[in-house]
């Protein structure tokens, strides 16, 4: 196997590769060859987001929602839809909050209604046996 090659041919550092692939409670020890092949496919995997998200822009400009469309339209990328979501503004964020709140609220007063019954129920059933 050939060693890898040096660190003038890559853009990320090697050094923090290496303390993100040491975080995993699975990797004990990290090798020179894998550390450099890892550190060049994460180059390649960015290097093609931004390719495939600046084809969708307009202008020169890449942004972030640009890359996170690409992020939301791709299964492959599903991995990283919570990590890039799509961006929103602050009204379209508190509707739907305050949808969220509507159903909470639906679901809480459907559950103290199902319980109500379930006791009355109860209840009744106990006394018939009596």
């Amino acid at each position: 196997m050939a060693t890898p090659k040096t660190e003038k041919d890559l853009h990320l550092p090697l050094s923090r590769v290496k303390t993100i692939m040491k975080s995993s409670p699975d990797v004990e020890a990290v090798g020179p060859e894998p550390l450099y092949l890892v550190t060049k496919v994460t180059e390649m995997f960015v290097i093609d987001l931004a390719k495939r998200a600046y084809k969708n822009c307009k202008g020169n400009n890449l942004e972030y929602k640009h890359i996170a469309e690409v992020v939301q339209e791709d299964d492959t990328l599903d991995f990283l839809r919570e990590i890039m979501p799509r961006k929103i503004t602050v009204r379209q964020f508190k509707e739907i909050m305050a949808k969220k709140a509507a159903k909470g609220d639906r679901s809480d007063e459907s559950t103290e209604d199902s319980s109500e019954e379930e006791s009355s129920e109860e209840s009744s059933s106990g006394n018939e046996e009596s």
